[in-house]
């Protein structure tokens, strides 16, 4: 590959793939689909206006890239993440296309095998908002309540959920014989599924150590509607501005401190998306419900 620059790089490959007068149709109608073909101006164009802005965007953030076959998909994921703040989420999946499309473009001209589009899109910051699983429980409020809080049922509770990403209804049904030395066993819980959620950091297992006693049956003696209206009065009574005072926002801050682990201990965004989703008792591979749950961007 020349050593042109990455925007002139992108223009050559865009029009290889263009030729006037194609027929989509009759592509389509002989099952060829999925291929470089640009057939419309208007697909030209737009390709050739997002190439523009992602080289500039290399240029700045990337300058040691020089060439179309360098870039991989952590560039593409920073450049959407980028856009976050600015762009609708229509637009955000439009980019997404648009760099399929791209990479296609750039293989055909260039002979290579790049991978381009993302599987994992961010989520927008002017629309994404507003759910109350997009707001997680800070450590600093955390703190607060329990230190405020003299209901020892919710500061367990509470504990619980922030480090192990439980529920409240699981910390209700939760035995002291579930408690183990390197991790927490939740039995049959939302939708009967069950799971064991590891003790990944020395905190994890001190607090383990700290709950587990000589006794037998429920934890807690308490029914999980009663731990979410505790929840409720307490950051009422701390001015704490959770909408609808959600316990859930524990689970949040959990999945956000343990993607945020998962990234600097080495994984893709794929790979520690879909351990916090299983860690949360979803399942592997929930990639848009994890961008509900995971308060940080997808980098």
């Amino acid at each position: 590959m020349a050593r042109r620059n990455l925007k002139y790089q992108f223009l050559q490959a865009i029009n290889n793939s263009f030729k006037e007068n194609m027929d989509k149709h009759a592509d389509k109608a002989n099952g060829i689909r999925n291929t470089d073909k640009i057939y419309s101006y208007s697909a030209r164009s737009n390709l050739i206006d997002l190439s523009a802005n992602f080289a500039n965007f290399m240029r700045e953030s990337y300058p040691e890239i020089h060439k179309a076959n360098e870039i991989g998909t952590e560039h593409i994921q920073a450049f959407l993440n980028s856009k976050t703040r600015n762009c609708s989420q229509l637009t955000l999946n439009q980019f997404n296309s648009l760099f399929s499309k791209l990479e296609k473009c750039v293989n055909a001209k260039y002979h290579c095998n790049v991978t381009y589009h993302c599987d994992v899109i961010p989520t927008s910051c002017k629309n994404g908002g507003g759910k109350i699983r997009n707001v997680m429980l800070s450590q600093n409020d955390f703190k607060i309540l329990i230190k405020s809080t003299s209901n020892q049922n919710l500061k367990k509770a509470l504990t619980l959920s922030y480090h192990f990403g439980l529920r409240a209804a699981e910390c209700a049904k939760l035995k002291f014989e579930d408690i183990k030395s390197n991790g927490i066993s939740i039995i049959d819980s939302k939708g009967k599924r069950s799971r064991f959620i590891l003790a990944e950091t020395e905190k994890q297992k001190q607090i383990l150590e700290q709950i587990k006693e000589r006794e037998q049956g429920r934890i807690f003696h308490i029914q999980h509607q009663s731990l979410e209206q505790a929840f409720r009065r307490e950051i009422k009574k701390n001015n704490i501005p959770i909408q609808n005072g959600a316990f859930h926002t524990c689970r949040k801050a959990y999945a956000t401190q343990k993607y945020k682990e998962y990234r600097e201990n080495g994984l893709s965004v794929k790979e520690a998306m879909s351990k916090v989703s299983a860690n949360l008792g979803h399942g592997a591979n929930r990639f848009e419900l994890m961008k509900e749950y995971i308060c940080t961007a997808l980098v």
